[in-house]
């Protein structure tokens, strides 16, 4: 199949849906499929399967600006441009991974011109938060729009329950959306025996872009002031964009000891995510906790469960639907961070893990799977 890949956002970027985007149309095009993704920006990215074609920025941007700012109609100049990408690759389906109000305007254009069409919606393009403030829809000339174009796609997919929850405010016809989850290489993280804990010390990580409110920053400090007033021998590993940042907290610059601070892993000799360096920092640590207020799906939840890591999460949006309490993980009120930590303290004496079991229970998200449930869905349409 010819199929085309439209990102609202992209690498260097890293987020879930930058890495989602990335690894599914690489594993695509290993199935043999031409997969090309339209991007606004260049990118340098050193091993991947598919190609890279960038957009006219300023054609794009200038209908943008007129269209949201002054409410001028320059759609068909965007129809003229597009028109002569169609013909000239004649594209089976047009994949758009997450979206915003420029992509939707791409979409009017693109159903215009008779193409096929499909969504995954990854979290922010969808769900509104009232607690955080969290999501696009905030924006009401985004929301208008996102109502006038959602029943133009084809098919939805949604990562998660909570995505297809959020569509019955749509009243998107259920039966074109399929869920299927965000996935890894499970099978290339290697899971062997149990995770025998060989210190006494509690090795905790986090993995995330580390912004304040959604990510859950700020419990970080609290949490860690209750770990040291039990005089709980522990380190906390934090991996991700902006993690320098972290050392502006008074706190966390004043208790360095305890903290090991590293900015987001990549290694290019590598195609996909998450890359072997980053499975090494998840190994070497045995507790993962997800600090985050919400989350539409949670892959770094699957990546550490993978790496055989206990995992300790709020009872979030996400976090939930990957998680059973006392089975594959430990799930605590929401935004509790004294339950949190309570629950760090009396898992700390838990000897072993089976993680043969764990990663039985999260093979229904491995990436080559969930991509040939893709491609199926692909032909279907």
């Amino acid at each position: 199949m010819k199929i085309a890949v439209v990102p609202s956002t992209f690498l260097p970027w890293v987020g879930g849906a930058e890495i989602q985007t990335h690894n599914t149309a690489n594993k695509l095009a290993e199935l043999g499929n031409e997969v090309d993704i339209f991007l606004l920006e260049k990118t340098k990215i050193d091993n991947k399967k598919y190609n890279t074609i960038k957009l006219n920025k300023l054609l794009i941007n200038i209908i943008f600006i007129l269209n949201y700012y002054f409410k001028l109609n320059l759609i068909f100049l965007l129809e003229y441009y597009f028109n002569k990408i169609c013909v000239n690759k004649s594209y089976d389906v047009w994949h758009f991974q997450s979206v915003n109000y420029k992509t939707l305007l791409y979409v009017k254009v693109l159903k215009k011109l008779k193409q096929k069409v499909v969504v995954t919606f990854h979290g922010a393009d969808i769900q509104k938060d009232e607690d955080i403030l969290y999501g696009y829809r905030f924006d009401k000339k985004y929301e208008k729009l996102l109502k006038k174009t959602i029943h133009l796609f084809d098919q939805i997919f949604a990562i998660s329950d909570d995505i297809i929850k959020e569509l019955s405010f749509f009243n998107f016809p259920k039966e074109k959306i399929i869920k299927i989850p965000n996935s890894i290489e499970i099978k290339k993280i290697k899971v062997t025996g149990n995770n025998q804990i060989v210190s006494n010390k509690l090795k905790i990580i986090t993995v995330a872009r580390f912004y304040e409110k959604k990510k859950g920053l700020d419990l970080i400090e609290k949490i860690s002031k209750i770990l040291i007033k039990n005089n709980i021998n522990f380190s906390w590993t934090l991996v991700g964009r902006n993690s320098n940042l972290l050392f502006n907290k008074k706190f966390i610059n004043d208790n360095k000891e305890y903290f090991n601070v590293k900015e987001e892993i990549k290694n290019t000799d590598e195609i996909f995510f998450p890359h072997s360096d980053l499975i090494k920092i998840y190994k070497d640590n045995n507790v993962y906790v997800n600090l985050a207020r919400i989350e539409s799906f949670g892959v770094t939840i699957i990546e550490a469960l993978a790496a055989g890591l206990h995992v300790v999460s709020f009872n979030t949006k996400g976090a939930n639907e990957i998680l059973t309490n006392n089975q594959n993980g430990y799930i605590v009120n929401e935004y509790s961070y004294e339950e949190m930590a309570k629950t760090l303290i009396d898992k700390f004496n838990c000897k072993s893990f089976d993680k043969i079991n764990v990663c039985k229970k999260i093979m229904k998200y491995e990436l080559e799977t969930n991509t040939k449930l893709i491609l199926k869905n692909y032909f279907n349409l």
